[in-house]
């Protein structure tokens, strides 16, 4: 029976490192990327599963084509607020920002002269805010299969022996039945 605790305390960890993992998960819009048709207006949608603040990463890089060195600039709007602006070269390094704000819909403007590939992901953790919130969830219902487990087991066990009394007690009640073995004494005629 201990064993059978040890097994649904490993359930349970598995349940929920598995529910960890699926929340720290990102989904990646791209915005703009090497190859496709650049866009200087995308919008994007910021969601979460619980609350209304939704966490979200924007990481841009321009590079020229030539070897040039041209001005681009970036600026994440949401309903007419400034969430972040960027100004830079095709010399600067790729950027990450990170930051929160409340769900809904954001606008990515870009700005870059001919001559320069822009590549913008935004990453953002729909799940996150549910992690806990889903731990529980899930610890509560394995608790709640392993309890059911074993409070089933006992009503199969006692219905299995209610069963088998009941067989025995047919059994010593019918004297027509003759027990012995597969051998019978041979008939003779009388």
């Amino acid at each position: 029976m201990k064993f059978n605790y040890v097994l649904w305390l490993l359930a349970l960890v598995i349940v929920n490192s598995g529910w960890y993992v699926v929340s720290q998960k990102s989904a990646t819009q791209e915005i703009n990327r090497p190859g496709a048709d650049f866009a200087s207006e995308r919008e994007a949608s910021l969601s979460t599963l619980i609350g209304d603040e939704s966490e979200y990463e924007l990481e841009h890089c321009f590079d020229s084509v030539n070897g040039g060195i041209y001005n681009v600039s970036l600026q994440l709007v949401r309903e007419s607020e400034i969430l972040y602006e960027w100004n830079g070269t095709t010399d600067s390094e790729c950027i990450s920002f990170s930051s929160s704000t409340k769900e809904g819909k954001i606008t990515i403007f870009t700005e870059i002269e001919d001559g320069v590939e822009a590549t913008a992901n935004l990453q953002t953790w729909p799940l996150k805010s549910a992690m806990l919130p889903g731990m529980m969830i899930f610890s509560i219902g394995t608790v709640l299969l392993a309890f059911g487990e074993t409070f089933f087991r006992k009503i199969i066990a006692s219905r299995l022996q209610k069963v088998a009394t009941e067989s025995e007690s047919s059994e010593t009640y019918s004297p027509n039945v003759v027990q012995s073995g597969i051998w019978q004494d041979p008939i003779r005629p009388v």
